[in-house]
């Protein structure tokens, strides 16, 4: 029986890896206020005690918002947090990280590899940038990052779910359309996790993303259609797409942030699945949870 530490198994993503615990693992996942990334101490004391052969971080502020006004609270659990782990966690234990498509940014031909150049363009994705780089540089032999984008459950706080709810009290929405990458669901990376986890000699920066490329506004009106056929929603709903400068936010985000899991796939024996079959999964989670 291997023992394997989760942290973050609170959030959308860390329930999704709870529910799929393969038989010979026996996880053990520590609420946030247990195990705070921030106390190297406090770290040490619980790896020291559970003694895993793996630890799973998907523990992350992802405010990518709040992050500009908050930038010391986000590098504290995005960077230093990583850094401290990565320093205290046993060199034999392997550790899996999960990180982001924000550190990218600029348009690009082709979906980005994990050997192309990074350029974060806000807090959140300079702070998860950072947290690579410390992982890498005190962990480098044992330990997986994993970069996924646009993540969503049937929990939790996402553009999913907040779609829906928009859907189901207003006859119209704006949504952008110049932002291009692609959604992931907690469910298929959740897989993708424990593969890493039981594949011993993968090591290095990975992608993970559900297969093909699109913009917010082309993800809502796949969300409405497929919602409204499975009758999760109840009245017509117009969606226009529009420029980002219509939608100003306090962090900038990627214009282009799709990612190559081509490497993933070859590693793992795994394939990506079409964005709009997850999304139909996940909506039929939603639908049942509703019933």
């Amino acid at each position: 029986m291997k023992r394997v530490v989760l942290l973050g198994g609170s959030g959308q993503l860390g329930k999704a890896v709870i529910e799929i615990v393969p038989e010979d693992f026996q996880l053990v996942s520590p609420p946030s206020e247990e195990l705070d990334l921030s106390n190297a101490s406090q770290i040490q004391q619980f790896l020291e005690k559970h003694n895993p052969e793996a630890v799973i971080n998907c523990a992350a502020y992802t405010a990518v918002d709040a992050a500009e006004e908050n930038s010391e609270q986000a590098f504290a659990i995005n960077a230093q947090g990583i850094g401290n782990l990565a320093r205290i966690t046993p060199d034999k234990t392997k550790l899996i990280h999960i990180s982001t498509d924000f550190v990218f940014s600029k348009q690009s031909p082709v979906p980005y590899t994990s050997a192309d150049e990074t350029a974060p363009i806000s807090v959140y994705g300079r702070s998860k940038l950072e947290g690579e780089k410390l992982l890498m540089a005190n962990h480098p032999e044992n330990s997986v990052i994993v970069r996924t984008s646009w993540l969503y459950s049937a929990v939790g706080k996402n553009f999913v779910l907040t779609m829906l709810e928009l859907m189901e009290t207003r006859s119209s929405l704006n949504v952008v359309n110049d932002q291009l990458g692609s959604p992931t669901s907690v469910y298929s990376l959740a897989e993708i996790i424990w593969k890493f986890a039981l594949k011993e000699d993968a090591s290095g920066i990975f992608h993970w993303s559900d297969r093909g490329i699109i913009s917010w506004y082309d993800f809502a009106v796949e969300i409405y259609e497929q919602a409204r056929a499975m009758g999760l929603l109840k009245q017509d709903v117009i969606i226009r797409p529009i420029p980002s400068e219509e939608y100003p936010t306090p962090a900038r985000r990627p214009e282009y942030s799709a990612l190559d899991s081509t490497e993933t796939e070859n590693i793992l024996g795994m394939k990506t699945s079409p964005w709009q079959e997850e999304l139909a999964k996940v909506l039929t989670r939603i639908k049942e949870t509703r019933a």
